[in-house]
């Protein structure tokens, strides 16, 4: 879905043999061009079901199961409405952004009820945990426990915000270089004096730890699914149900992470940057807007390897469910302030 509507896929005209001719063909261009990708997410939008390592062709067998990424990002904050950059700083969330959380937990659409979360993670910053409570039913809103879910919430720093450095704290149209210079006046010391100034990261780096976080989640997925239906004749056998309670072949894990629109963002242009359309919900500077308490959902399968069964890196492909969907706050009041 694209904000709520469809994607459909066309299916081929050509023949299936034509069909089959025209994907190996591209398959042995891509081999050409990027040599060895062992241990990359491939795109499943290129590559059906076959699998590129040390320049050669291997044709792999999906996993019988995929991972269903549930990517939401917390309510609004103070910072958001002053137009400061957080990075890695932190920022209370506002009252309309904790109206929007409780709206969101009204949502069995969202809120871990009817919608059966294998796993539930979010980010180690106050502003996506204190959300996540609240999206979850952990907390009422008010700051009060609330015992009516039995959702283990996992905080995990590999899906905090990108780190922005000397910019963390400052409006958002200040530049690096400016914010650097303020942080030194600030500091009553001269624009050629050394400071201490936040960690800055860049989106590579970013990836990395969003990446390891996605791999360790498929280890567990699947030790998780082997153990329990190992042998071909085990998974034959079942009828794999879905988190909604309708069929679903294969099985899927669904992982709700509550993150930020900076990794947010990271995540879908590396997962599934091929299916994004290039005018869609995009800002003025060009990159694509991720709105409080918006959910994101893109599917992972594995590939049937004996490094996902044992100690190797997964192999996987992605491809987009929903992008950046609000239809679970579909009450919000059309008078609210727009979401930053």
């Amino acid at each position: 879905y694209f904000g709520g509507e469809r994607l459909t896929k066309t299916k081929p005209t050509m023949t299936p043999l034509t069909y089959a001719f025209v994907v190996f063909s591209i398959q042995i261009a891509i081999v050409m061009a990027q040599g060895t990708v062992d241990a990359e997410p491939i795109n499943a939008s290129v590559i059906a079901d076959s699998s590129i390592s040390g320049g050669k062709i291997y044709n792999e067998k999906l996993a019988p199961f995929l991972i269903r990424l549930h990517l939401v990002r917390h309510g609004q904050t103070h910072a958001n409405v002053q137009n400061l950059v957080l990075g890695q700083g932190d920022s209370p969330l506002t009252d309309d952004g904790v109206a929007v959380a409780k709206l969101a937990a009204a949502s069995d659409m969202i809120n871990g009820k009817l919608l059966r979360y294998w796993r539930a993670y979010c980010s180690d910053l106050n502003r996506a945990h204190r959300t996540a409570r609240i999206v979850l039913g952990l907390e009422d809103g008010d700051g009060n426990v609330s015992e009516s879910t039995d959702i283990d919430l996992i905080l995990d720093s590999r899906i905090r915000e990108l780190a922005k450095g000397a910019r963390e704290g400052y409006l958002k149209n200040l530049s690096y270089e400016e914010a650097i210079a303020t942080r030194r006046r600030e500091a009553g010391v001269s624009e050629n004096t050394e400071i201490e100034v936040p960690k800055l990261e860049s989106l590579d780096e970013a990836w990395e730890r969003s990446k390891h976080w996605i791999d360790s989640i498929i280890k567990d997925v699947s030790d998780d699914f082997y153990s329990a239906h190992g042998t071909k004749q085990d998974q034959n056998k079942n009828k794999w149900s879905d988190s909604y309670g309708y069929g679903s072949d294969p099985k899927i894990y669904d992982i709700f992470a509550l993150s930020h629109s900076a990794l947010i963002r990271t995540i879908i242009h590396k997962m599934v940057g091929p299916e994004l359309p290039s005018n869609f919900a995009t800002t003025e500077e060009g990159s694509l807007l991720i709105p409080n308490l918006s959910r994101t959902i893109i599917d992972v399968r594995p590939f049937e390897t004996h490094s996902l069964k044992k100690n190797g890196t997964p192999r996987w492909t992605s491809s987009l469910f929903r992008l950046t969907d609000v239809s679970h706050l579909a009450d919000t009041s059309q008078n609210r302030p727009p979401y930053l």
